[in-house]
């Protein structure tokens, strides 16, 4: 890549993050009743997808995910993107809250594998007939539940702790 067409590019990123941190369209999702609803929606999507796969089907489990589509990019828009932003684009201060937010997104996300693969073990011990011998099935509907589950929580729990301290950000 050529040294302008890289000028271009740092350019053009300034000037869309000043465009987002000014921008005043999303004001509504801004507000602290807002961005806990948006949290809590992110929040039991966790649920609702792989369940959706799982129990309806595939048609109903990508009309799940799009819909997890929609509330993370809601949610982002509600923090102004400042768990993704580039460090030179953020001052002293989201700097520090983004990192502690990142802290608490990895201790969540960790306690979320966790909490599945705990479930499933005991699954495992309580629905097994032999508990020397398990045979596991998994069908395509099931693998994509909880594969997008999983990614709907290691994309969106940095900007729903960011929602959930709330006072800290910038309106």
């Amino acid at each position: 890549m050529s040294t302008s067409r890289r000028e271009k590019n740092k350019q053009l990123v300034a000037e869309r993050t000043e465009r987002l941190m000014t921008d005043t369209r999303f004001q509504a999702l801004r507000t602290h009743r807002a961005r806990i609803a948006l949290a809590v929606a992110m929040i039991a999507l966790f649920v609702v997808i792989p369940a959706a796969w799982i129990l309806l089907g595939s048609i109903a489990g990508i009309v799940a995910v799009l819909v997890g589509i929609v509330v993370w990019w809601m949610l982002r828009m509600s923090v102004r993107l400042v768990a993704d932003l580039p460090e030179k684009y953020l001052d002293e201060r989201q700097r520090t809250l983004r990192n502690r937010s990142y802290v608490d997104a990895y201790r969540w996300f960790g306690g979320l594998v966790i909490l599945v693969a705990s479930s499933g073990i005991i699954a495992f011990i309580v629905l097994g007939e032999d508990p020397d011998s398990w045979n596991v099935t998994l069908n395509y509907d099931a693998v994509m539940g909880v594969f997008w589950m999983i990614e709907a929580a290691a994309l969106s729990i940095p900007s729903i702790v960011l929602a959930l301290r709330d006072r800290e950000l910038p309106r």
